[in-house]
């Protein structure tokens, strides 16, 4: 992935050119300097920010209050629908489209790691990383079946 800044630099807010993105995985993205010949330079997590929550207990509970009562539950069902039809698996340009469904939707009600990891992903598969593909795939299948339960239990919670 061709990167429009320097190696080392680090980025706390979305570099405009990709849209796309929410956020990095854990924070902010660090543009890395190629190891072998030939490469190009390419974002991955700064291993230095904070994790966020798996469940954003305040963005959950703006959505809820911003929605109402009787509509949370709709929301939570579409959002439960599209989590049990994707599988995270399949070739990088599928993946990263499949990812990219994911992260607005997963932001939206709170789920911030599995909305930044998406992203992450996505990003990956756009650059055939396939190392980071391999590495962020398993990331976002724990937290996707994270994900999953707990949409289960705050549909049954009302």
């Amino acid at each position: 992935m061709a990167a429009s800044v320097r190696p080392g630099t680090a980025f706390q807010d979305r570099p405009a050119r990709w849209s796309s993105i929410a956020t990095a995985p854990y924070g902010s993205l660090v543009v890395r300097e190629p190891t072998r010949p030939g490469d190009e330079a390419h974002l991955e997590p700064d291993a230095m920010a904070t994790t966020p929550p798996s469940l954003d207990a305040a963005t959950y509970a703006d959505l809820r209050q911003a929605v109402g009562d009787q509509a949370m539950p709709v929301l939570l069902g579409r959002f439960q629908a599209q989590l049990r039809d994707w599988t995270v698996r399949g070739e990088p340009a599928a993946l990263g489209a499949a990812a990219h469904g994911v992260i607005a939707s997963s932001g939206l009600i709170g789920f911030t790691r599995l909305s930044r990891l998406c992203a992450a992903l996505e990003i990956a598969c756009q650059g055939d990383d396939f190392e980071a593909i391999r590495a962020l795939s398993a990331d976002v299948a724990a937290e996707k079946a994270f994900a999953e339960a707990e949409v289960a239990r705050l549909i049954a919670a009302g």
